[in-house]
């Protein structure tokens, strides 16, 4: 069943990174100087709302009270931590049905200088992924972040409420076969990215269209330097070798964070194209279900909505995307591609 949503709002280098997390309780975020403060309502009509705050600066997260479960409010303190203890916790234990006891009592992270990364930390304790490799993240956002959905965990453990996680691990985890199968997926979206599509007759469809896609087909010919073709009704887009082999060398430039962040944004969104758009600021978050769903928007308008079906359905996108999208603004810039020469 889809959660409920909350927002969390981190400042780094004055840019706000927004990250919709799936949980089972309604609550919302501020910033003020080096503090977020997350306000976490209960269900329940008769409890009160409470706010905790976290100290973005931190490095260790002191106990939560094991009776609480992530439907109700608690407390945490924050205090410097240097110590690790031996014995890294491995992911793999975890039972997909949600029904792995929380063992833990401490949640945080510390900076790993030897392997130049940022450790979340389970009772001072480190991770490892599935393929046993350590649960090492290039930025301190991603690692508390990540810590944060590891402490707001009620009693048993629920993986569907780790998405950032999910896609660390899956960061982590790639291999080179991997690797190219990503790439490949992503070159095959393009014969069918809707961006590219069209309504072959003068319709009210083909309007609305022009309208949304057209500034990011023209946008993303520029960014690449070739036209991308366009396909009506059912055909697929024949798109230049030149310009697909351009933009295959732009994917193999980029590292496995930001290869897999841009695969998880394409299979959310349906498109490479609006994916590239909505990394650059170029397609407003609060815009985007209308432009990925825009066909089924219209056909809505004219056939009726199913209830809460469609509002489900935003939500899940913007739950699919929120983690990738955190993680991508959180790294490196994604490398600019090579344009060919006229």
């Amino acid at each position: 069943m889809l959660g409920r949503t909350y927002k969390q709002i981190i400042n780094n280098n004055n840019r706000l990174f927004t990250q919709h997390c799936r949980f089972s309780t309604v609550g919302s975020a501020q910033t003020t100087g080096n503090k977020v403060s997350f306000k976490i309502s209960n269900k329940a009509a008769a409890e009160k709302p409470k706010t905790k705050t976290i100290n973005v600066n931190s490095v260790k997260v002191l106990p939560i009270d094991a009776k609480l479960s992530s439907t109700s409010s608690f407390n945490a303190k924050i205090v410097p931590e240097t110590k690790i203890f031996k014995g890294e916790i491995l992911l793999e234990g975890i039972k997909n049905d949600g029904t792995s006891l929380r063992w833990y009592k401490h949640v945080g992270y510390t900076f790993d200088a030897e392997n130049n990364g940022y450790l979340p930390l389970l009772d001072n304790r480190p991770m490892k992924t599935v393929n046993r490799k350590l649960f090492i993240v290039p930025t301190k956002e991603i690692a508390m972040a990540i810590a944060t959905e590891w402490m707001v965990q009620g009693k048993y453990i629920m993986p569907h409420r780790l998405p950032l996680t999910t896609v660390a691990a899956t960061c982590i985890d790639m291999n080179p076969e991997s690797r190219q199968k990503c790439i490949d997926e992503l070159i095959g979206h393009l014969a069918t990215d809707q961006v590219c599509n069209r309504d072959s007759d003068e319709t009210q469809l083909k309007k609305l269209q022009n309208e949304a896609f057209d500034d990011l087909l023209h946008w993303s010919s520029d960014y690449y330097g070739k036209p991308f073709y366009l396909s009506f009704d059912l055909d697929l887009s024949r798109h230049p070798p030149s310009l697909l082999k351009t933009i295959r060398e732009h994917l193999e430039s980029m590292n496995n964070w930001q290869l897999l962040c841009m695969q998880t944004l394409t299979t959310s969104t349906k498109s490479f194209l609006i994916s590239l758009n909505l990394y650059y600021n170029r397609v407003r978050l609060d815009k985007l279900y209308k432009i990925v769903a825009l066909e089924e928007e219209f056909q809505s308008e004219t056939w009726g909505k199913i209830p809460f079906g469609h509002d489900l359905a935003e939500m899940e996108t913007l739950n699919e995307i929120a983690p990738a999208l955190f993680v991508l603004r959180s790294i490196d810039p994604l490398p600019l591609p090579n344009k060919p020469k006229n």
